[in-house]
């Protein structure tokens, strides 16, 4: 195995952050023994192969390319050249991409990737239903409601139920989003429905959460069951009202980054232990970044999500972590394809043996 397809960009509002995580996966996949091959998916959702990755968005490509199955191997195909390849690192951040869409057509032409799979990455992008998984497995989280068909919804009944259970202040999410694009923080019944006007522009399922005084905590974890490598915790701290898309990636003094949380011994081993209970809960494979909140006040825990395609930029807490962990990105990007690898092979058994 020596040929990796680095698919990025894509049709979501985290098009731009994908394109800076490709820029720095494209060195450490070459760092790591293999060879990488750009594959860019545009705005519009047209796949296009390039020299090299743009960490700036390419609209202006032009070098139409599929992925097909030939011959019994899997072909980077376009006008001017075909290569075999033998593994995709997707790193599609958002919806069609993180959302296990990209995952379903790897496993249709029976291509090896990193991640996890279809229906985990399908549950950890859907904010509803990720939650309702953690509930079943007793894993604590902050109250919440999910808000459906959100174009329609009746602000005035959201409110009351917002009065009658956890008050404000709330966040107002869409379910399947990522890096805080659409997400409002609301401190009045002024501000909600045009909150729930802009989060519905992007789904049409919202989740209306308890807003807390809380320090936000981040594990990175990696592996398939049941050998996970687990980094240390994590700490950011926001200066702005909250963690949202402008704090994370437009005003360079967002937010302050700690790669080793001021806690407890024992708290950090809560937090582990709460992290690959998760993560084994939605059968997590690959990588993934897993975000909790801690009370300022009660010093209550709460597992905030998983994200099983976080941020690989080189400011990126997930290589970070690892990498203060003692594991750099070079190696990190090794064990991940690996286990994609590993991962791939053990579903082809799997497969034969239903067969026969």
């Amino acid at each position: 195995m020596k040929t990796v397809a680095l698919i990025y960009g894509g049709e979501s509002g985290e098009h731009d952050v994908s394109c800076v995580s490709a820029g720095y996966l494209e060195q450490t996949i070459a760092a790591a023994g293999f060879t990488a091959v750009a594959v860019y998916i545009s705005r519009k959702g047209e796949w296009h192969r390039q020299p090299r990755v743009a960490t700036l968005a390419a609209e202006n490509v032009q070098n139409p390319s599929s992925l097909l199955q030939k011959n019994g191997r899997v072909v980077l195909t376009s006008a001017t050249e075909e290569t075999a390849i033998d593994f995709a690192f997707p790193i599609v951040h958002g919806t069609a991409g993180e959302d296990g869409s990209l995952q379903g057509f790897f496993e249709v032409l029976g291509l090896a990737y990193a991640g996890s799979g279809v229906a985990t990455s399908a549950v950890c992008m859907d904010k509803a239903l990720m939650r309702a998984l953690f509930a079943v497995n007793q894993i604590p989280q902050v109250e919440y409601f999910v808000i459906a068909d959100a174009e329609s919804a009746d602000s005035e009944k959201i409110h009351a139920r917002i009065e009658s259970s956890f008050g404000y202040p709330v966040f107002i999410k869409p379910c399947n989003m990522g890096s805080s694009v659409g997400v409002h923080k609301v401190s009045g019944r002024d501000a909600l429905a045009k909150a729930i006007e802009d989060a519905a522009r992007f789904d049409d399922h919202l989740l209306c959460e308890q807003g807390l005084p809380v320090r936000e905590l981040e594990i990175a974890i990696a592996g398939n069951f049941p050998d996970y490598l687990i980094s240390g915790v994590g700490e950011i701290k926001v200066n702005h009202d909250f963690y949202s898309y402008e704090a994370k990636y437009l005003d360079p003094n967002g937010a302050d980054l700690f790669l080793e949380a001021p806690i407890e011994p024992a708290l950090r081993e809560e937090i582990q232990r709460l992290a690959k209970a998760a993560y084994a809960a939605v059968r997590g494979e690959g990588f993934a970044r897993v975000d909790f909140f801690l009370h300022k006040e009660t010093g209550a825990l709460y597992l905030n999500e998983i994200n099983t395609l976080p941020g690989f930029t080189p400011i990126s807490m997930f290589p970070q972590l690892f990498r203060a962990a003692g594991v750099d990105g070079p190696e990190i990007t090794r064990k991940i394809i690996e286990w994609g690898k590993a991962r791939c092979d053990r579903l082809k058994r799997l497969r034969a043996a239903s067969r026969a």
